[in-house]
């Protein structure tokens, strides 16, 4: 990863860290201080890095903070530390910051906190704040509360070996299309132990009629064989092989060979992530089951005639696809460090 390109990611980055700046700070909020009082409470830890009238506004502690929220933030620079970005990366976020600053100084000088859609805005603010810490906090407690032993992770995966797939077995696929069976069987005698021969010795046949059809997976021969093919070759257990298959008026004469077993992750390779992905699950199945709970202890009215009539009176079209919750599978586990794609 080169610097120039960080670099321009940066700066696209650090736009999050206008609200990220504000997120520590947001918990305080519901004790009900005044701007002065936050102010005031404010230590500043290590040394000052920006001093603006004499008054230290950014101090080591405070960018060490804002940049990890804004590695934080971003999948870019996910599994990237404050300590581990160059110093030039590092002066980049800081000219960020130092605009922010420079803006908050102004406002601070021109009283804007006191205006009324300031703090309209702020209030409002406050609310989204409050009910979005209010679930995390909830689902905090139920996920930290979940428990996956190594027994459990182990147990899975014995029993989700063959879907831990670390490269695809295949077969390389060629063919060749004769006009009836008798041209066919001659061709199948022709190659008939010469298998690792059949390209060249089909296009010396019928270059026309030739067709190669690559590399093909092997377990179930999904690709964009014609299906009379893709059939037969399900049969095939021996490798390399030559078939015949009648398509219409036609006959083929297909070879399958240089076959390439799957190979798959090892326990070792996938643990961290499997145990990960069967927390995300256990915490989904726990949280239904609460939610179930919470709606027995709360009287709910819903107004179900206010979505009856926003689909009345919308003009037809298609229904949306409703996303469903659904646990998270293997195939979506995050690649070990060097491996291909689960």
């Amino acid at each position: 990863m080169n610097n120039s390109r960080i670099l321009s990611k940066l700066s696209v980055a650090v736009l999050a860290v206008v609200f990220l700046s504000g997120c520590s700070s947001i918990k305080n909020l519901f004790q009900k201080k005044d701007v002065e009082k936050e102010l005031a409470a404010d230590i500043k830890v290590g040394a000052a890095l920006l001093n603006i009238d004499g008054k230290i506004v950014v101090s080591e502690g405070d960018f060490d903070k804002y940049l990890t929220q804004m590695l934080q933030a971003n999948p870019y620079f996910r599994g990237a530390t404050a300590e581990s970005l160059p110093k030039q990366l590092k002066r980049k976020f800081f000219d960020e910051l130092i605009k922010q600053e420079l803006i908050i100084a102004w406002a601070n000088k021109n009283n804007v906190a006191a205006e009324e859609e300031f703090k309209k805005n702020y209030e409002e603010l406050k609310k989204l704040v409050r009910r979005s810490l209010l679930v995390q906090s909830y689902e905090k407690k139920l996920f930290d509360e979940i428990a996956i032993s190594d027994a459990d992770v182990k147990d899975h995966f014995n029993k989700n070996k063959d879907k831990f797939v670390k490269e695809k077995g295949d077969v390389q696929v060629d063919g060749v299309e004769f006009a009836d069976d008798i041209q066919a069987s001659a061709f199948v005698t022709k190659v008939t132990g010469k298998e690792a021969d059949f390209k060249k010795l089909a296009k010396e046949t019928s270059e026309k009629t030739f067709k190669s059809f690559g590399r093909v997976d092997i377990k179930d021969y999904n690709s964009t064989l014609p299906k009379e093919i893709k059939d037969k070759l399900t049969t095939v257990a021996k490798f390399p092989s030559v078939v015949k298959v009648a398509i219409k008026n036609k006959v083929w004469v297909v070879c399958v060979s240089d076959k390439k077993d799957a190979s798959y992750f090892s326990l070792d390779e996938v643990k961290d992530q499997l145990k990960e992905m069967l927390k995300i699950n256990k915490f989904k199945e726990i949280l239904n089951e609460k939610i179930d709970k919470l709606k027995n202890e709360f009287t709910l009215n819903i107004n179900e005639d206010f979505f009856k009539d926003v689909v009345e009176s919308a003009p037809a079209q298609a229904e949306p696809e409703i996303q469903e919750t659904t646990p998270v599978k293997e195939d979506a586990l995050a690649t070990p460090k060097g491996a291909a794609a689960i």
